[in-house]
């Protein structure tokens, strides 16, 4: 990390602050992060496992349904950076080599706007805490100087997250947990399995996992165990 432009950030961060009256925090250094990498918005995403996590702060609504998308559909340049540690980086949605990577994440965030995502783990050491994720309503790549600022960005937000002492597992997402364990046991499978299909049948409805989850716990929505062929 350059010590000269981790300064420049730092002080960017610092000025936006004060301008606003505010402390710096995750969420201020997101809001710079849109000046600062020349793109549309940052989403920052929490997250405990590859499956498990949420939104912890969106500057507009693409970048909150982006992250309700890696979410539903399991799969995206989210869900990559989580699980290989490193910056994934989709500078054109609408290619071939991106569909064929992430099927259903791409039509789906073609469809609310999005034409470039990147996005960088949180991570020191062994320790991943999520992911910074930054989209772009028009195609291209960042610039190597944006690449870099960003990089640094992700760096001092981490550093931000564990000063604000920040739960890896917030608890507005707890009734998507209750319902896949609600539904592991009435259908006898797994939590993973049940997690999936939560999802799937969230994904088939067009709407929010925490919604169709809610119904769950309320009992307004059972789902039926899918039948088994019979062994030959």
């Amino acid at each position: 990390m350059s010590g000269e432009r981790l300064a420049e950030v730092l002080a960017h961060l610092a000025a936006d602050a004060a301008a606003r009256g505010t402390e710096v925090s995750s969420e201020a250094a997101c809001d710079a992060g849109v000046r600062l990498a020349g793109v549309s918005g940052v989403g920052l995403t929490l997250m405990s496992s590859q499956d498990l996590g949420e939104s912890r702060y969106a500057t507009d609504e693409v970048a909150a349904r982006l992250e309700e998308l890696r979410f539903t559909l399991g799969e995206g340049p989210c869900a990559d950076a989580f699980r290989t540690g490193a910056p994934v980086l989709a500078d054109e949605l609408g290619s071939g080599h991106d569909h064929a990577r992430w099927p259903l994440f791409v039509p789906a965030a073609l469809a609310i706007g999005a034409r470039a995502v990147f996005a960088f783990p949180l991570r020191s050491g062994a320790v991943r805490m999520g992911v910074l994720v930054l989209h772009r309503t028009r195609p291209g790549p960042l610039t190597q100087e944006q690449f870099s600022v960003t990089r640094i960005l992700a760096d001092v937000v981490l550093s931000l997250l564990l000063a604000e002492h920040t739960a890896l597992l917030p608890l507005r997402r707890a009734e998507v947990h209750q319902a896949t364990g609600m539904l592991s046991v009435q259908l006898g499978i797994g939590v993973e399995e049940a997690l999936v299909r939560l999802r799937a049948h969230a994904f088939a409805e067009r709407r929010p996992v925490a919604d169709v989850a809610r119904d769950v716990v309320t009992r307004r929505l059972r789902l039926t165990p899918q039948a088994r062929p019979d062994p030959a």
